[in-house]
């Protein structure tokens, strides 16, 4: 398995404030690779780690921490693994067209999608609403840093799930629930 590490998170200069009024979804971005730093500062929002007990820049229903963020380049997927700040590759195959069910010139192009993924071991007292309700939280947090950004970004649902855990070499009990598509606007 490929590990690649890194590097630290970017500031978030922008205020909530001017994030929340500027967010806008937009799908007109370049075929180009995001910065690591900008990738870093991407996962960090979702599900990055603030104190040393764990917890999370978003919330996780009854803490039981049940999801994911995994991403999707054209050098294949990969799990953020928010302890040690890497990406973890599950294939080496360019996988973004399976992430959609719509616009695949759009998510292919899009240099990448972070993936919102439930475990349903970990989370198998919860009922399914609650495992989309914390997706949802991590999907706005990559809108408001992608806004801070600069970038353009669009959080998507369409996706076939089973054909998407399929390409991305997941395990039956995870399942992918949601995406959040980036890049640098056009």
């Amino acid at each position: 398995m490929k590990v690649i590490q890194l590097p630290q998170r970017l500031k978030l200069t922008l205020s909530l404030d001017e994030a929340l009024s500027q967010r806008r979804t937009k799908r007109d971005c370049k075929n180009e690779p995001l910065a690591d730093d900008v990738l870093a500062t991407l996962l960090w929002s979702c599900a990055g780690i603030t104190d040393k007990e764990g917890r999370r820049t978003v919330p996780s229903a009854r803490d039981f921490r049940a999801l994911s963020a995994y991403v999707l380049r054209s050098d294949g997927a990969w799990r953020f693994n928010a302890e040690s700040n890497t990406l973890e590759q599950t294939t080496e195959k360019d996988v973004r067209e399976s992430s959609t069910t719509h616009q695949p010139e759009y998510v292919t192009r899009a240099p990448v999608s972070i993936i919102f993924v439930a475990d349903h071991k970990k989370g198998e007292a919860l009922p399914a609403t609650t495992l989309a309700v914390d997706a949802g939280t991590m999907g706005q947090s990559c809108y408001l840093a992608a806004t801070s950004l600069g970038l353009a970004g669009c959080i998507r649902a369409s996706i076939d799930h089973d054909k998407l855990r399929a390409a991305m070499n997941l395990p039956s009990h995870l399942e992918p629930l949601l995406a959040f598509t980036a890049g640098y606007p056009q």
